[in-house]
């Protein structure tokens, strides 16, 4: 089966909970209260994060993701799609750990999916060929994203639920359309092999 497209799905805020794992360390919300926005942090705050080196290898899932993984995984073995996880080191490279903690999560949760990285946030809209999909929490990755080409689902209010919902919608239009086209060859087939022959 060839390979056409493929699925993209961020980590941090998608499948990895960052924000509760922030949010427990620094002892407040860590996003705002528009749910468009992605979180934010202080200088001294990310100061505080920093400290623990190895804050991505033990994030938690983010709830419901499991089910978000698994409609991922009808793109791939359903319709041919490769699928990746493709995420972000912190901007200014200050957790030397984070490239090899993210793949030991991934490996430990979901480890038939390959980590990729941007390396940056600002880069993953390089990976982009027309068609691909991103599920993504940040808003500036997913305009970015669909300016390349792309279609991309954005995550809101660390909610996974509309975006279940959205891909589910995508899955099952495309799974829709692989089944007529596939019900139309078989036609085309009969119609040129000479039509049916009703035996009497």
């Amino acid at each position: 089966m060839s390979m056409t497209n493929t699925f993209y799905l961020d980590m941090d805020g998608v499948v990895a909970d960052w924000d509760r794992a922030a949010s427990q360390l620094l002892g407040r919300p860590t996003r705002d209260a528009d749910p468009r926005t992605h979180y934010k942090n202080t200088p001294e705050e990310w100061n505080r994060i920093k400290t623990q080196a190895r804050f991505y290898r033990d994030l938690p899932l983010m709830p419901r993701c499991v089910e978000l993984v698994d409609l991922a995984r009808r793109y791939r073995d359903g319709l041919g799609w490769q699928l990746l996880f493709l995420t972000a080191v912190p901007k200014d490279d200050d957790i030397p750990w984070a490239y090899y903690d993210k793949v030991l999560w991934a490996q430990e949760h979901f480890p038939d999916i390959p980590v990729h990285f941007g390396p940056h946030s600002w880069d993953k809209a390089k990976h982009c060929t027309a068609g691909d999909m991103l599920v993504d929490d940040r808003p500036d990755n997913c305009s970015q994203w669909i300016a390349a080409g792309g279609l991309a689902v954005q995550v809101l209010d660390n909610d996974l639920g509309s975006t279940i919902r959205q891909v589910a919608f995508d899955l099952n239009r495309r799974m829709s359309l692989r089944s007529m086209a596939s019900l139309n060859a078989m036609a085309d087939a009969i119609v040129a092999a000479g039509g049916f022959k009703v035996g009497i």
